[in-house]
């Protein structure tokens, strides 16, 4: 049985706050159109006429529904974009989505960092100069369990037992 672990604050934040925003967009998606007429009424003046009791022919009235309608559409998808992130984060071992955090072993983030400074820096050692030549890199394996360690390693990372 696992001890139960405790969400980090930040991550429960951005759940609630993207579970606020998608509430908050269905409502304002579902009541547009009252939303709008509401707005229409502060921003056109009455009709002049008694005749136009609908104000339909306001001047800015037929766009409005559409442009509530779209304001709700962004809430929602704001909260969606919130909880993504929020469930991502937890996923990906409490880093960001492009980090590999507890992901990656010890000899992929070795290979990784050779190439990237091998890619960084010439064969001057100065930043730009051009491609360094390829290194050799020589493993050992352990005799234990079978990681590969590098040629100069006194004992193995996995197992512990003296090369």
């Amino acid at each position: 049985m696992h001890p139960k672990r405790r969400r980090s604050g930040r991550r429960g934040r951005m759940v609630i706050l993207g579970l606020v925003l998608i509430g908050a967009g269905l409502i304002v998606f579902r009541y547009s159109a009252d939303i709008a007429g509401q707005l229409d009424s502060y921003i056109s003046p009455p009709p002049a006429d008694s005749g136009n009791i609908t104000g339909l022919v306001s001047p800015g009235g037929w766009y409005l529904p559409y442009a509530v309608w779209g304001f709700g559409f962004t809430l929602i998808g704001l909260g969606g974009t919130m909880l993504r992130s929020a469930f991502m984060s937890s996923m990906m071992g409490g880093v960001g989505a492009m980090a590999g955090g507890s992901s990656m072993s010890p000899d992929m983030i070795d290979t990784y960092m050779q190439q990237a400074l091998s890619t960084a820096r010439g064969t001057t050692g100065q930043p730009g100069a051009g491609p360094a030549p390829p290194k050799e890199v020589v493993k050992v394996k352990c005799r234990n369990c079978g990681n590969l360690e590098a040629e100069d390693a006194t004992y193995c990372r996995k197992c512990g037992e003296p090369l």
